[in-house]
């Protein structure tokens, strides 16, 4: 079978045959929008946001998730496709804590050529299905090396962690420390999975890469990020275009009664020190409001009082901000919409992107944090000086003042607009092509 972009559409085959709208300038395609690593709502918040502007303007997206568990609350009520990506599920055990994302690619089968093959192939089988004339990436690596080759024009959108800088080897994680010592390491890692990609690239008769950064090529290509928020440090070269998430998912929010100020928790039901944290929220002046997705009932009973009140859905997080005081996380997205906001944070990282952000937030001085090995016992501490230390706040609004904007459907159009110009152009090629 021919890949996308040199198919002949519309046969008996069931593939996807391109529509052209009434007016000649709107064409109605297929867009896949792909995501393979990572967890929790932020990449089908970010794609739903997306999604629904690019329906609006007449094409059909599709999404391809690593996690569907909540796709239909979620994606359900908007009539949005959905799929499952092919992931990889055994775990791969021996190896030392991650250098930088060329080791942690490891942990997803770039350690073994016939494994990354099969996930290669299986993409290449969704897409098959789907007939793309546009695919999207949001941190989806073997997907990336999938698509090298096929046809569609790609995009890649995403956080700044999932984009890393294309240097050879890629940019070390823990920028903080002096990384003696660890060069040749990161130099036979990047040769090992340049010559495994290539080894997949060469059995699907795809263009080799020189590098493991080149897996990042892409004809468009947006960071979801605020420059001085960029895990690796802000680049010069960075198309920044500023976080985008689903505000408005969920129900308002509804916070207990009483004089302390309000304060949002968006917590993991299995970070280590959950009980812990809680304990101290429970001891707190302020009034909490917390979503802990599968947070068990023994748990939440054990908490609750006057003050701290538990969510069971997602809550509105565009009512959140203009009413809360200060935020708890864990370091994802959150991070990124309570300071776009001017609220400070306390970020609790349970994993290396977090601990990044985190490193990055408090180089601001606009938020507190606890490492993943820091001490339990200092959360009622940071819990107490998340509002007591004024300077947070400060700093936080400051971040905030400096801000170009916020309006993150500035952003939405600017990626959609693109997404029709790769469209149209990829339209022009195949018609001079004579695949039409």
């Amino acid at each position: 079978m021919q890949r996308a972009g040199k198919r002949i559409r519309g046969q008996a085959t069931g593939a996807v045959a391109p529509v052209f709208c009434l007016r000649t300038y709107d064409w109605m395609a297929t867009i896949v929008l792909n995501w393979e690593l990572g967890a929790a709502l932020g990449h089908i918040g970010r794609y739903l946001t997306l999604a629904l502007r690019l329906r609006e303007h007449g094409h059909r997206p599709v999404l391809v998730l690593r996690d569907i568990s909540q796709a239909e609350s979620v994606l359900g009520p908007h009539g949005i496709e959905f799929l499952q990506a092919p992931v990889w599920l055994t775990r791969v055990q021996g190896l030392p804590p991650d250098l930088n994302l060329t080791e942690t690619l490891f942990r997803f089968g770039f350690l073994k050529p016939d494994g990354l093959l099969s996930m290669a192939k299986a993409w290449h089988a969704v897409w098959d299905l789907l007939q793309p004339q546009l695919m999207l990436f949001d941190h989806a690596p073997t997907a990336l090396l999938a698509a090298r080759g096929f046809g569609a024009p790609r995009m890649i959108f995403g956080n700044s962690f999932a984009l890393p800088p294309r240097v050879c080897p890629l940019p070390r994680y823990r920028w903080w420390t002096d990384g003696a010592g660890e060069h040749a390491r990161l130099a036979e890692t990047e040769e090992r999975t340049t010559q495994n990609c290539n080894l997949v690239l060469t059995r699907l008769g795809a263009p080799p890469i020189a590098q493991l950064a080149d897996l990042f090529e892409a004809e468009a290509t947006y960071i979801c990020a605020r420059p001085k928020l960029d895990a690796y440090g802000e680049r010069a070269d960075g198309d920044y275009i500023g976080p985008i998430n689903s505000l408005s998912m969920g129900s308002d929010p509804v916070w207990p009664s009483g004089d302390g100020p309000p304060v949002f928790a968006y917590l993991k039901s299995d970070y280590k020190h959950l009980d812990g944290l809680l304990g101290a929220i429970g001891k707190s002046r302020a009034r909490y409001l917390i979503y802990a997705a599968g947070l068990s009932e023994h748990m939440r009973r054990r908490h609750e009082s006057e003050h701290v009140a538990f969510s069971v859905t997602p809550v509105r997080m565009s009512e959140v901000v203009k009413q809360c005081a200060a935020i708890i996380c864990h370091g994802g997205g959150m991070t990124d919409i309570a300071l776009d906001n001017g609220k400070p944070v306390l970020l609790l990282p349970t994993q290396m992107e977090q601990t990044m952000t985190s490193h990055r937030v408090d180089a601001l001085g606009a938020g507190l944090f606890l490492p993943l090995d820091g001490n339990p016992g200092a959360l009622p501490k940071l819990v107490t000086r998340l509002l007591d230390d004024d300077e947070l706040a400060v700093r936080a609004a400051e971040y905030r003042a400096q801000l170009p904007g916020i309006d993150q459907s500035l952003a939405v159009d600017r990626v959609v607009e693109r997404c029709e110009a790769l469209l149209k152009t990829n339209a022009r090629t195949m018609r001079d092509d004579g695949s039409w």
